[in-house]
């Protein structure tokens, strides 16, 4: 039941993580290392979310997993 529940909100993050590393290369070409910095914080922070929502949604091999 998670695993179908976790999908979209993790494909909804890999999308947002994909357009801001998009907007993170544009900063690097044109300097603005400002919004980069943040830019990586919050592609860090996406990552975390997918890894958590994929994890929450793999069926367990033991009991209490």
């Amino acid at each position: 039941m998670l695993g179908s529940l976790a999908s979209a909100p993790r494909e909804d993050n890999q999308r947002l993580m994909a357009g801001m590393r998009e907007t993170h290369s544009l900063c690097d070409e044109r300097g603005d290392v400002a919004t980069a910095s943040l830019l990586k914080v919050w592609i860090d922070e996406a990552e975390k979310r997918v890894w958590y929502l994929f994890e929450a949604s793999r069926k367990g091999d033991a009991p209490g997993r």
